[in-house]
């Protein structure tokens, strides 16, 4: 097992990850509109549609990775594809519709531990960023954790707390090595995010 307390001479890789993914990260946020007032709820669909067919393959992949228990890390009760279908039922979508949506097939790697941090901190990392999109989404759509903005909310009033566990896992993993490997990861992981969501003007 990987002991996941934080000591202060641990490596900063929190703070590499910022600093190297921060080029990627704001080519993304550049491009989608989730804070534009001028988003309609049509838009806002899409996009969710965009963020379900990226999702559904990588969770498959993530769920079927066998180092949930060496990390101590419930990646279950962490995934974001139950509340993007809500998401998507509840503004208006079927059941049979969701079978239907493309779905991703340039993921990340996902072989080694290093690279399924990386991607991790791409995906977790956006459940902080979430908070401020749902503000703007119920001021400027009226759109609600419960009226479609579930996947957007992360997990509520636990997204510090489980940011935290993340971190501490994550900064104990490192300890043992593959930090430049945790960063392309994370990069690669915007990378083929943005590909999928912006295949006409991503890099």
């Amino acid at each position: 097992m990987i002991n996941t307390t934080l000591s202060t001479s641990a490596p900063t890789i929190l703070k590499r990850l910022r600093s190297e993914t921060s080029e990627r990260h704001a080519a993304l946020e550049h491009q989608l509109p989730l804070v534009d007032p001028r988003l309609s709820r049509d838009g806002y669909r899409t996009i969710l549609e965009g963020f379900f067919g990226y999702y559904a393959p990588l969770e498959v992949q993530l769920s079927g990775a066998s180092v949930w228990a060496e990390l101590e890390f419930d990646f279950a009760e962490r995934q974001k594809v139950p509340e993007l279908e809500k998401d998507l039922v509840v503004l208006g979508s079927t059941a049979e519709e969701l079978t239907r949506l493309p779905q991703c097939a340039e993921l990340p790697e996902l072989e080694t531990i290093p690279q399924i941090l990386g991607c991790l901190y791409v995906i977790e990392g956006s459940t902080l960023g979430g908070q401020v999109i749902t503000r703007h989404l119920q001021a400027n759509l009226g759109i609600t954790p419960e009226t479609g903005g579930a996947f957007f909310a992360g997990y509520g009033a636990k997204t510090g707390s489980r940011w935290q566990a993340f971190g501490a896992m994550i900064t104990a993993a490192a300890r043992f090595g593959g930090e430049d490997e945790i960063v392309a990861s994370a990069n690669r992981t915007f990378e083929t995010l943005e590909l999928w969501l912006f295949p006409h003007t991503s890099r």
